[in-house]
């Protein structure tokens, strides 16, 4: 009897033991049923894009669904894997139809077959919206050379395709066509680099989607790269007569504003920065204050520029040559 207990018992440890090295999920072939109900929701489908639909399956050990797109009906490339029963497609063409399928994969990698096809062509519903924040600025220095560089907030519609500049030379007042277009961009930006110092530039822009609507015109946008002002007086190292001098330049077409800078050398070692609204007269002039608090040396020489702007903005447009002179 003794016996015969210690073999029952051997064989239950020996059951348990080969039952607890094995992994029932192993044996997990059975792939999960062909998701059904594929679909697209009118609702949630908008401009280039198309929301997809299905019915979740009911497996317990259900990990993703995997969606297959074509775009000849024949060949179908895996788009995307997802946990959740609807998906977003967008950028899409609306001169392209496109074919949707669908499987489902348990946690054990066992995928199901496809369910049926859906082919959709997307709509162009509405226009983009008019490019906001659309700003024109012009330079005339070393630093960006001669242009115009214009920006804008960039559109956020998902068929967005790129921007169309247009420009007058003439008049604010101008018709966006094929006499005024000058390039397209799909970026915020651009720069125009054929313009001329002295001549205002108008700009408008246009904002195009995958289906060929378009925005209403931004604009116009207007700068003028000014003429480099012309230091008059003091130049050329000459020796002043006074530790309070009054420099001049000429005023130029389209300034607003200038910054007289004086320095203790040519690149560095600002002295007195004063700025001043431009004037309808053709010079401009500013004089040393004799109350400032770092007055100019006896037997010194220094140096000054001046800074143009054709907005009331921190955007220089235009500099001048450094030049010197020195002081009694």
């Amino acid at each position: 009897m003794k016996t015969r207990h210690l073999l029952i018992l051997l064989s239950i440890t020996l059951g348990l033991f080969v039952w607890s090295c094995t992994d029932p999920a192993e044996d997990d072939t059975t792939p999960p049923a062909s998701p059904s109900n594929l679909d697209r929701d009118g609702s949630l489908t908008g401009d280039g894009e198309i929301y997809l639909i299905w019915d979740e399956n009911t497996e317990n050990d259900l990990a993703t669904y995997t969606l297959y797109r074509s775009i000849d009906g024949t060949d179908f490339p895996a788009l995307v894997s997802t946990p959740e029963n609807f998906y977003l497609d967008t950028g899409l063409d609306y001169n392209t139809e496109y074919s949707y399928k669908l499987t489902a994969t348990d946690d054990d990698g066992n995928e199901s077959g496809f369910s049926t096809e859906l082919s959709v062509t997307p709509i162009n519903l509405d226009p983009p919206a008019q490019p906001t924040d659309f700003a024109a600025q012009a330079h005339n220095t070393s630093e960006f050379d001669i242009n115009v560089s214009l920006t804008w907030t960039h559109n956020t519609e998902t068929d967005f395709s790129h921007y169309k500049v247009y420009r007058s030379d003439v008049s604010d007042l101008f018709a966006t066509n094929e006499s005024s277009y000058l390039d397209s961009t799909p970026s915020n930006h651009y720069t125009d680099n054929d313009v001329t110092p002295g001549t205002s530039y108008h700009y408008k822009l246009i904002a195009f989607d995958r289906g060929d609507f378009t925005s209403s015109a931004a604009g116009p946008a207007t700068d003028i790269p000014l003429i480099e002002p012309t230091l008059i007086s003091p130049i050329g190292g000459d020796t002043i007569d006074s530790l309070t001098p009054t420099f001049h330049w000429t005023n130029v077409d389209g300034a607003v504003k200038y910054t007289l800078t004086v320095r203790t050398s040519a690149i560095t070692g600002d002295k007195w920065v004063e700025t001043l609204d431009a004037t309808t007269d053709a010079q401009m002039s500013a004089t040393f204050p004799s109350n400032h608090d770092d007055p100019l040396l006896t037997n010194t020489l220094y140096y000054w520029f001046v800074s143009g702007y054709s907005k009331d903005t921190e955007s220089i447009n235009v500099f001048t040559d450094v030049n010197a002179f020195r002081t009694p």
